[in-house]
């Protein structure tokens, strides 16, 4: 038996091991902006939404630019009736790529979570990476004291809750033996609570006068108050004789009760979308859970030196009682791992899961010992204890085990909480074709598919076999049917492997409908595939209205410029677009160069030859439109060298 718990714990420490370091997991839900947003227009604030309500005195959010300057203007809030999202202000930002990080401790649990993402104001965000020196908070794994100090506090509750109401059923009679137990897992609780606390303390990084004055150290008093209340009752209890010795023992088990209740308040249950159902759930199973193995425990030290029959009705009755927590703990038990795991497999693809597999694989072996005692060792009491007492020691000790790995589980977040924080999907444009001779097909893939640099990635492949094709060389050449100024260009790619060829270039210059051939060279099986892509400016917000029969429509821009648009008269044939840029009220100063395009649903992007309305912030592009849904594009420089892009959708009648 002994060579089986060593086993066991040898197997969780490997376990662990391979496991904790690896297993971070950022707790952040959610972000505005998102990470991997490209923004046409600056934001205000930028505001996180955590799985857990973070403490905003020990967290904080930073907004750096490339140079790895705070640019936000105020500390970390809470926004109003979210106790989950924290939010900081921001000032106005010029067009760039922003990383923002971030790093909390988890107002529930203490636990210290961390994490950055990037997004864009004009430019796209993809792969950029925190500035140079700059910390970039993360996820530390589970503290070996934080583990330590639940592990001793859970072991105190049990010695408490077994030993009281083990003398008080159990034997009928209060225990000397027994009170000392419980007064010893008093001091182990306490003892417990000041070691995790002191972790908590740790990995907040602040003094204990911060501490205490956080939510942190909030919790930790709730937590110690009816602990304390407790061994006060239990001094009551050895002073006292008779009934006020009964009630005292009493009381003292009630307040490992709410113990116990104060402490399922600072675990993952509370941050369950469920907590209604999963909070009761937590405390039914960490007390059945101490009732079983801590009155088990009690149970083998009360029944030294008794008389076999006054022994034996004791077992029955710690038997009897034992049965309906075996069944709390497995049904309570499953419910939280529902909760906590959500999908199948994450039992297996996570360190989370793989411990609750752990734990499963150990109750069960509690379940099977029990079993034996209770249908073997029970009904044998009244003339031997020696098969209970055995069987006992090993329900003990591998009980102590399963105490370790809830002690760890409670520092790792929940698979089903924790999520790195959401991203929006990368944009990008993708794009398949063949030869005329039907020899290859290739799949072109923009990223972002926006005008100005982007990432080309071609895959080529056998057009009959779908085989991976090795050519000499692959190339791209790029030619805009609507605007013929626009002169062709070419860009070589890279060899990347099994088939795929890769360039960064800025050849998509406009918004609006391209010719892009891939030329593919491998001796006499050369051949060209041509495409049809059509880039768009990114997302933008726009609002419309109609004023005096025609559609105005206005782009919010960044740095609180705006931008109006509109076509007279909106019917086939001559048309005029007229866009007119704004600094508030009045017309932005705009430079020369202002690009207007119309593109169809079908055919070429049409150049609809833009030119000044008047000398400041108006511009006019004119052109033929036939009847139809178009979608119009504009290209802008302001004066003082901000660029702007925008796009909108109308149908011309």
């Amino acid at each position: 038996m002994r060579r089986l718990v060593i086993a066991v714990l040898l197997s969780l420490t490997g376990l662990l091991s391979a496991g904790i370091a690896a297993d971070a997991h950022a707790l952040a839900r959610s972000s505005t902006p998102a990470d991997g947003a490209n923004l046409d227009h600056a934001p205000t604030q930028v505001s996180i939404t955590f799985t857990e309500r973070p403490d905003p005195r020990l967290s904080a959010i930073h907004v750096l630019d490339v140079g790895g300057r705070r640019l936000e203007t105020g500390g970390v809030r809470v926004v109003p009736g979210d106790p989950s999202t924290l939010t900081v202000p921001l000032p106005s930002l010029p067009n760039g790529v922003y990383t923002v990080t971030w790093s909390t401790v988890s107002a529930v649990d203490g636990h210290r979570a961390g994490g950055f993402f990037a997004f864009g104001v004009g430019a796209s965000p993809t792969g950029s990476k925190p500035p140079a020196g700059a910390a970039t908070p993360s996820t530390p794994p589970p503290s070996p004291l934080s583990i330590a100090g639940r592990w001793v506090y859970y072991v105190g509750l049990a010695l408490v809750l077994g030993g009281t109401w083990i003398s008080l059923f159990a034997f009928r009679v209060p225990s000397r033996r027994l009170l000392t137990m419980a007064a010893a897992g008093v001091g182990a609780a306490l003892i417990g609570l000041a070691v995790a606390g002191e972790a908590e303390r740790e990995a907040a990084t602040v003094s204990w006068g911060d501490f205490v004055s956080s939510s942190l150290g909030g919790n930790l008093l709730e937590q110690i108050v009816p602990v304390v209340l407790a061994g006060i009752a239990l001094l009551l209890a050895w002073r006292a004789r008779g009934r006020i010795e009964r009630v005292a023992l009493g009381a003292a088990g009630g307040l490992t009760l709410v113990a116990i209740a104060t402490h399922a308040l600072t675990t993952h249950a509370s941050a369950s979308h469920v907590a209604w159902l999963m909070l009761p759930a937590q405390w039914a199973h960490l007390t059945a859970f101490c009732a079983w193995i801590g009155g088990l425990s009690a149970l083998l030290i009360g029944v030294r030196g008794l008389p076999p029959g006054v022994a034996a009705r004791a077992v029955r009755r710690f038997s009897f009682v034992a049965g309906f927590a075996l069944a709390a703990v497995g049904v309570t038990g499953a419910l939280r791992a529902i909760d906590e795991v959500g999908v199948l497999s994450r039992l297996w693809s996570t360190l989370f899961g793989g411990l609750v597999l752990v734990k499963v694989a150990l109750f069960l072996g509690l379940a099977g010992l029990g079993a034996i005692n209770r249908y073997r060792n029970v009904p044998r009491a009244e003339w031997s204890l020696s098969g209970l007492r055995r069987v006992g020691r090993l329900e003990i000790a591998i009980a102590a085990v399963v105490v370790a790995v809830a002690a760890v589980l409670t520092a790792l977040p929940p698979p089903s909480y924790a999520s790195a924080v959401v991203a929006a999907p990368a944009p990008q444009v993708i794009v398949d074709g063949q030869d005329a001779g039907t020899t290859i097909k290739v799949r072109l893939i923009i990223a972002p598919g926006y005008p100005g640099s982007n990432r080309f990635n071609v895959s080529v492949r056998d057009y009959d076999t779908g085989q991976t094709v090795t050519a000499n060389r692959v190339a791209l050449r790029f030619a805009f049917p609507g605007r013929p100024n626009v002169g062709e260009s070419t860009l070589e790619l890279k060899a990347a492997g099994n088939g795929t060829y890769t360039a960064t270039a800025p050849n998509l210059s406009l918004a609006g409908r391209w010719s892009v051939t891939v030329v593919v060279e491998r001796g006499l099986n050369s051949a060209e595939v041509p495409l049809v892509v059509t880039t768009a400016a990114p997302p933008e917000r726009i609002q419309s209205q109609v004023i005096a029969g025609l559609t105005v429509y206005t782009v919010d821009l960044s740095r609180g410029r705006s931008l109006q648009l509109y076509i007279d008269p909106g019917t086939a044939g001559n048309n005029a677009v007229h866009a007119t840029f704004f600094q508030g009220n009045a017309e932005l100063s705009m430079a020369d160069g202002t690009v207007i395009s119309a593109t169809p649903e079908t055919g070429p992007t049409l150049d609809l030859q833009a030119s000044r309305f008047d000398q400041v912030g108006h511009f006019i592009g004119q052109g033929a439109l036939n009847a139809g849904r178009w979608r119009f594009d504009l290209i802008a420089t302001s004066s003082d060298g901000d660029t702007y892009q925008a796009n909108f959708q109308e149908t011309i009648k």
